[in-house]
């Protein structure tokens, strides 16, 4: 029979697990724009039932990403905006409004300005915003979208409508899928407070690789004591056992 220090030393091994995954996950998107780093989070939580040994179990919580803004990077590419601020973009995917950090855009065949995954970026409105063939894409620092159409390359640039720059809202964002987050449920989403847009670069990934790295070869480590003594524990269980079958 397992030992209250063998529950206990299975505990510790789920809490440094969680960790590993979580800096593993990070350090593989550290190139990923707009990527914000997730964080593992545990909490003892007592065992429950009549035979339930002594000490708390690990449970890994979801605790949200970290909301600090990825340094400037200049592209030169047109379709490219970068966050300042505590600004998001507002995208409507199939599951609802998300918010992203990616400032990687595309126009879809429809005319539609999306993400980098065929989402429509939302207006002020909380509608997409339509463009027609351009000669030249221009996107202000407040959001505004202008452009030259192709119909007329000499003539004057026309607005098409405003990218809705939102606030970090209160509560845990949810991760979805890539650089995507679902904003808390019930939350009404606001306009950020000194949220900017800039035209030719992208936002980098918030991960600081070195710190993870070195912190994924100490729970590396820890991992591996760990798991040596539980091995040692099990040994001398089993030992005890041996004797007491004696008699």
């Amino acid at each position: 029979m397992a030992g209250p220090s063998l529950y206990t030393s299975m505990a510790g091994l789920q809490a440094i697990n969680a960790q590993m995954q979580a800096l593993s996950a990070n350090l593989a998107n550290q190139q990923t724009p707009g990527y914000a780093a997730v964080q593992a989070v545990t909490e003892a939580a007592n065992y429950q039932g009549g035979n339930a040994p002594t000490g708390a179990d690990a449970v890994v919580l979801t605790p949200g990403p970290s909301l600090t803004q990825g340094s400037l990077q200049h592209t030169g590419d047109p379709m490219n905006v970068a966050l300042g601020g505590n600004a998001w973009l507002e995208v409507q995917t199939g599951s609802g409004p998300a918010l992203t950090r990616n400032g990687s855009l595309s126009i879809s065949n429809a005319g539609i300005l999306t993400d980098s995954a065929g989402n429509p970026v939302l207006g002020v409105g909380g509608q997409p915003i339509s463009l027609p063939n351009l000669a030249k894409l221009e996107i202000g620092t407040d959001g505004t979208v202008s452009g030259v159409p192709a119909s007329s390359p000499g003539g004057p640039a026309q607005v098409y409508g405003q990218i809705n720059l939102v606030g970090t809202p209160a509560g845990t964002l949810t991760p979805l899928s890539g650089t995507l987050y679902s904003p808390p449920a019930g939350v009404t989403l606001s306009t950020a407070t000194n949220g900017s847009l800039h035209q030719g670069y992208l936002n980098g990934s918030n991960v600081n690789s070195i710190q993870s790295m070195m912190q994924l070869i100490a729970d590396s480590r820890s991992y591996q004591t760990q798991t040596d003594l539980m091995k040692s524990q099990g040994n001398s269980a089993a030992d005890l056992n041996a004797l007491l079958a004696q008699g």
